[in-house]
């Protein structure tokens, strides 16, 4: 059992980072800079797009660069913006088909200043970090052991549907700071109410993965938070998002996220969670 879960491990770890194993389209790849900095991976299924807009967008070796013309954050947004919008129009990039009318913000690094911000379904296209806040809802009995709460998504969701999740995540919209998110998310996702979330949720770190499908490049930073719950709670979804929710223990949570039906970025954050709480360690693996 060990050696078949370190197996599974290594699979999950490697699936989430595809974009930096070997066969990947990473050594094909242009850079994508904004301002000097880079903020992105281009792949020749975008590139081959982008230079249809080569006021925009402009091509040298091994790199494309936002124009220097495109000088503030109003002027580069709308100028990409007008750019997608015309794509999304012609169906150049499958990606676009899952507009959804929601931006985030494109930075260098997190606490650098916005540079400018793009449709949240684009990112992938343009390999642009988007970042999420993700819980780990658990409780512990009276005898000492330890559940977690386990999620899993509605099959209408646009993105792995009907796969199971962590008990309440969100992309990091524009406006929202990481703490700001989860709170948002908790209710909404899962209906904890906010007495047994303001003051009681802890930030306990973040993780990064880098993997690519067939929709592009998908640049990953998770903001990690850790929920203790009384041992009377229930979720329960309020935006159609989750189908249904799990208490699961900590065996069964483990058997459960080297399998191809545990969202693979959920999978990486309850790891993380195990491995701090001991529940991993070197010896047990």
């Amino acid at each position: 059992m060990s050696d078949i879960w370190s197996l599974g491990i290594q699979r999950l770890l490697s699936r989430v980072n595809s974009f930096y194993r070997s066969g990947s389209s990473k050594s094909k790849c242009k850079l994508f800079l904004c301002n000097a900095q880079q903020i992105g991976w281009i792949r020749e299924d975008t590139a081959s797009q982008l230079r249809q807009y080569p006021n925009v967008f402009i091509e040298q070796s091994d790199r494309f660069i936002l124009s220097d013309h495109l000088n503030t954050y109003e002027t580069r947004s709308e100028a990409v913006a007008k750019v997608l919008n015309d794509m999304r129009a012609k169906d150049s990039l499958k990606t676009l088909r899952g507009w959804r009318d929601e931006l985030y913000l494109v930075k260098s690094a997190y606490s650098n200043p916005p540079l400018f911000a793009i449709e949240r379904a684009a990112a992938s296209a343009f390999g642009i970090r988007k970042y999420g806040a993700h819980l780990n809802g658990y409780v512990i009995d009276d005898d000492g052991t330890w559940r977690m709460w386990i999620g899993k998504r509605s099959k209408t969701k646009q993105t792995f549907p009907g796969m199971y999740d962590n008990l309440a995540a969100g992309g990091l919209g524009h406006d929202l700071t990481p703490t700001e998110c989860m709170i948002k998310e908790c209710g909404e996702e899962a209906q904890i109410p906010k007495e047994l979330v303001v003051g009681k949720l802890k930030s306990v770190g973040a993780i990064s993965n880098t993997y690519e499908d067939e929709d592009g490049i998908h640049v990953e930073g998770e903001f990690i938070y850790d929920l203790q719950l009384p041992t009377t709670f229930q979720p329960n979804n309020s935006d159609a998002e989750m189908e249904n929710f799990y208490l699961w223990t900590i065996p069964e949570v483990k058997e459960a996220i080297i399998k191809d039906d545990f969202k693979p970025n959920c999978g990486i954050v309850v790891l993380d969670f195990l491995i701090r709480h001991g529940f991993v360690t070197p010896e047990q693996g």
